[in-house]
């Protein structure tokens, strides 16, 4: 049995993380202060602050039992999420002010004088299904609903930010709002949106041997595909949660 001392001395630093991801997020709050040598400073916490939380994570592994864990849980579900969309706020924050610099930039120049666009870095979609809402959402944020860009310049860069399969779908004669739509139409589909959270369920990779860290990658990929159901309406139930115990026990090895 796990001594209480070991818990306590674990839910203290599991405390203070969350501490400094709340003193971060209230920062970023305050758009007024923002500037991306600041932002990219305080994504650099976060990178660390995500460092130290996997490590926490690997010691309640080690040295609780599945009831003490299953305590815990919750908590440090909350404090995954809130990481990652500190991390998302933030990137975010930053794309937004380059594309603002960028803008001022180019306004400033004169008609006639030659533009060098410098990269700039925005999210790309392959077409992954599961994945484009978060797509979506963020070229939105930093391109569609931008009143400084043109129709052509959106354009410019919807095209750039499309790779693999999802590509293929683009055609010369296309402008921002028909290869938008024409994306929205093929990938905006909730019925294969879940198929492809439930497909990646089921096709977990087994665990080869006993290993605190594969449990934790195993049970890491369940809970983001079950978290992003959820979101789609899709609540777990007494039958979902037997089947879905069926489902990760056929992934364990032996020992475990």
């Amino acid at each position: 049995m796990t001594s209480e001392t070991e818990i306590t001395t674990l839910n203290r630093k599991r405390g203070n993380i969350k501490s400094q991801i709340t003193k971060l997020a209230n920062a970023l709050m305050d758009k007024t202060e923002h500037s991306i040598p600041k932002l990219q400073a305080q994504l650099d916490i976060v990178s660390r602050l995500q460092d130290k939380f996997e490590l926490l994570k690997n010691d309640y592994y080690k040295i609780t039992n599945t009831t003490e864990f299953a305590d815990v849980e919750s908590s440090l579900d909350s404090v995954e999420d809130d990481l990652l969309n500190l991390e998302g706020s933030l990137k975010t924050s930053i794309n937004q002010l380059k594309c603002n610099v960028q803008s001022v930039s180019l306004s400033n120049q004169s008609k006639g004088a030659p533009i060098k666009l410098p990269k700039i870095p925005l999210p790309t979609f392959c077409g992954r299904f599961e994945e484009w809402n978060l797509f979506k959402t963020q070229f939105n944020d930093l391109i569609n609903e931008n009143s400084q860009l043109s129709d052509n310049e959106k354009l410019h860069y919807l095209r750039g930010s499309l790779k693999g399969e999802a590509k293929i779908i683009e055609t010369a004669d296309d402008d921002f709002s028909s290869l938008f739509k024409a994306l929205e139409q093929r990938y905006e589909n909730k019925r294969v949106i879940v198929d492809c959270h439930i497909k990646n369920i089921l096709n977990l990779q087994v665990m080869k041997r006993e290993s605190s860290e594969d449990l934790r990658i195993l049970l890491d990929n369940v809970k983001k595909n079950l978290r992003s159901l959820k979101i789609l309406d899709f609540e777990r139930d007494k039958l979902s949660n037997a089947l879905l115990l069926n489902v990760v026990l056929d992934k364990l090895d032996r020992e475990t």
